[in-house]
C-alpha cells in the first residue's frame, strides 16, 4: 500500500520500533507476507501523517480523535471507502496488538471505520469518452517536456488501465514501444505483461525523445521523471498530474478512474472477461463485478437490441 501513496517518511521516529515488532509479531503468528505487507504499511502511514499533521509523537498518545481527522483526511484525497475499510481493519489489528502489549486502552475501542463496500453495489465512475478525448488533447497540445510527459501518462493509464504503482513504478526497460507492451509489478509484487494502443506508443516515444534530453536521463533507469528535480516521480506526483490536468478541463479525475473506464469499455466492447482478468492482474472473478458495475445499465440496455426476447411474437 505504501506504493500506492509514495508519501511515507524515511524517518518514523518512536513509532518505528513499534511496527517492527507488529511485523515481527505477524511473521510469527503465520500471516502471509502479503499481510504482513498491508498491515504494517498502514500503521506507517498512519505514523507519518501524524509525524505531519500533528504533535503525537508516540503510539500511547493515539485517541479517536486522531482516528476520525485520519479517516477524513483519506476521504478529502478521494481514497474509496472501500480502500479505506481495509486501512481501517489494519489499523484496527495494529492497535489491538499494541494495546495487548502495553496493557492500554485500544483506541478503536469505541470507533468504527468505514464499512465495507458490498461488491457490485454502487456503481464505480468512468471518465465519458468525450472527457478522455478532452483530457488528452489538451496534454498533446504542448510541446514541452511537461506536456509530452503529461500526454504519455494520461495515454497509458488510459490505455491500460494499471494501477497508479503500476504505472509510476516502470523503468526503460519494462516499456517495448515497437511492441506496445509494458511489464508492470502489480500488488504482492507479482508481474504481467500488459498492452497499448498505436497512439499511446507514439505518446511513449515523443516522451521518451523529450526524456532523452533530461539533465536527469543518465542518473536513473526510472520512465518518469519530473520536472524540476533530477529524481524520479512518486505516486503522489503522478497523482497530482492527473489531477492538475483534469482541472484545466474543469474535470476532477484521479488515477484510478482510468482503470473503472478501461474495464467499462472493454467489455462495454464486447471483450472476454478472462482476457480482461489477465490484463487487470485479477485472480479473483468477484473483481469483474466491483468494477465492471460502472454503466453496467447502460450496456445491458444496448445488449438488450441483441437479443429477441419475445421470439417473434
Amino acid at each position: 500500500m505504501a506504493s500506492r501513496r509514495g508519501d511515507l517518511p524515511e524517518d518514523l521516529g518512536s513509532f518505528a520500533p513499534w511496527i517492527a515488532s507488529f511485523r515481527l509479531s505477524l511473521q510469527v503468528a503465520e500471516r502471509s507476507e502479503r499481510t504482513r505487507e498491508i498491515y504494517t504499511d498502514a500503521a506507517s502511514w498512519f505514523a507519518g501523517w501524524l509525524l505531519r499533521e500533528t504533535d503525537i509523537r508516540s503510539w500511547a498518545q493515539v485517541t479517536r480523535d486522531e482516528l476520525r481527522q485520519f479517516f477524513a483526511h483519506m476521504q478529502e484525497i478521494e481514497y474509496a471507502r472501500g480502500y479505506r475499510n481495509n486501512i481501517g481493519r489494519a489499523l484496527q489489528a495494529f492497535f489491538k496488538w499494541y494495546a495487548e502489549e502495553e496493557d492500554t486502552v485500544d483506541p478503536f475501542d469505541k470507533f468504527k471505520p468505514p464499512p465495507p463496500v458490498k461488491v457490485g453495489a454502487e456503481p464505480k465512475p468512468i471518465i465519458e469518452t468525450e472527457q478522455l478525448a478532452a483530457l488528452i488533447k489538451d496534454a498533446e497540445k504542448g510541446k514541452t517536456y511537461e506536456d509530452r510527459r503529461d500526454a504519455a501518462l494520461m495515454r497509458l493509464f488510459a490505455a491500460t488501465g494499471c494501477r497508479l504503482a503500476e504505472i509510476t513504478g516502470l523503468d526503460l526497460d519494462d516499456v517495448d514501444v515497437a511492441k506496445r507492451t509494458a511489464v508492470v509489478t502489480g500488488k504482492g509484487g507479482r508481474t504481467r505483461t500488459v498492452k497499448f494502443d498505436a497512439k499511446a506508443a507514439l505518446a511513449l516515444d515523443r516522451y521518451l525523445r523529450k526524456r532523452s534530453e533530461h539533465s536527469a536521463a543518465k542518473l536513473t533507469k526510472a520512465l518518469w521523471i519530473g520536472v524540476r528535480r533530477n529524481v524520479p516521480m512518486t505516486p503522489s506526483g503522478v497523482r497530482q498530474i492527473v489531477k492538475r490536468r483534469g482541472a484545466r478541463i474543469g474535470l476532477k479525475v484521479h488515477p484510478h478512474l482510468f482503470r473503472h473506464t478501461f474495464t467499462h469499455n472493454w467489455l462495454d466492447a464486447g471483450g472476454a472477461e478472462g482476457d480482461l482478468m489477465e490484463l487487470n492482474g485479477w485472480e479473483s472473478r468477484q473483481m469483474l463485478l466491483h468494477y465492471g458495475s460502472a454503466a453496467r445499465g447502460r450496456r445491458a440496455q444496448r445488449a438488450y437490441d441483441n437479443i429477441d426476447v419475445m421470439r417473434g411474437v
